[in-house]
């Protein structure tokens, strides 16, 4: 079940807008409502690409951080948008038709929006530092009022929008090579190559356009060597298996081997060389 962040976004912002029409110096109230409506469109927006997102990024509740992560899957995932549709005259060929009907702008609070103004109201909900005092004491009404003002404009635009969360996109699917647990990637548009994580068993897979539309997924394996001077054998084993404790016996020479930490001694001429 799916919440309901933008009716919740709506609500905060008409609650935004009578405390900032009774605004005095002493009173931040207006503040602290409109980081309501802040985080509320970000999590809806997160909400809609949820199947993309890893598990434990669902816990995250700071909207810049949480849109970052959107950022990383694809960076349009962060970008406002125009949408229209038409009837090609042969499908799939260029150009594209004649008459298109507009649908509508989905309108993003973007991660530049949540830089400019999440941190700068969260300023007026706290003593202001020493440093602050120092630069000229505690902030007063007109600049929150003109800070306020700004987000409520740019929050109304966002909720106005006639559609929203539009998450279209090239994907591709495939069975994780190490729990064959089903995988599924968004193909960021002009990105020669582009690393996938499995969220069951974290395997990685980096994966790479063939034409087509076709997408191989090559596992990201690291190789190691036998440490044996006389055998050429070689296993490679998970990237995120890579860490001290992992071991394993060589099929060329049956030698057991095991990673580890190491410490050398360094030459003091040596060092003064490496500086």
């Amino acid at each position: 079940m799916n919440a309901d962040f933008r009716y919740l976004a709506k609500q905060a912002l008409v609650r935004a807008k009578a405390e900032l029409a009774a605004l005095q110096d002493e009173r931040k109230y207006a503040a602290l409502e409109l980081r309501f409506p802040m985080e509320a469109v970000t999590y809806d927006r997160a909400q809609a690409l949820k199947a993309e997102m890893p598990p434990e990024e669902y816990k995250t509740w700071q909207p810049r951080k949480l849109m970052q992560v959107l950022h990383d899957i694809d960076p349009s995932l962060g970008m406002s948008a125009s949408i229209a549709v038409g009837v090609e005259e042969t499908y799939g060929v260029e150009p594209p038709p004649d008459k298109l009907q507009f649908l509508g702008t989905d309108t993003v609070f973007t991660l530049a929006d949540l830089k400019e103004h999440y941190d700068a109201i969260g300023n007026y909900l706290h003593v202001p530092s020493l440093a602050q005092f120092m630069k000229g004491g505690m902030p007063g009404g007109t600049k929150l009022r003109a800070r306020c003002e700004k987000v409520i404009a740019a929050l109304e635009v966002v909720l106005g929008s006639p559609i929203w969360n539009a998450t279209f996109g090239v994907f591709t699917e495939f069975a994780c090579g190490r729990c064959e647990s089903p995988v599924r990637k968004r193909m960021p548009h002009g990105k020669s190559e582009v690393e996938v994580t499995c969220f069951e068993c974290k395997a990685q897979d980096v994966l790479s356009p063939q034409g087509d539309q076709q997408v191989l997924a090559t596992p990201k394996m690291v190789p190691m060597p036998c440490g044996n001077e006389g055998c050429s054998e070689s296993i490679s084993i998970w990237s995120d298996e890579v860490k001290p404790g992992v071991h394993w016996t060589c099929k060329g020479c049956g030698k057991h081997w095991v990673l580890g930490f190491g410490v050398k001694r360094v030459a003091k001429e040596d060092d003064e060389a490496a500086k």
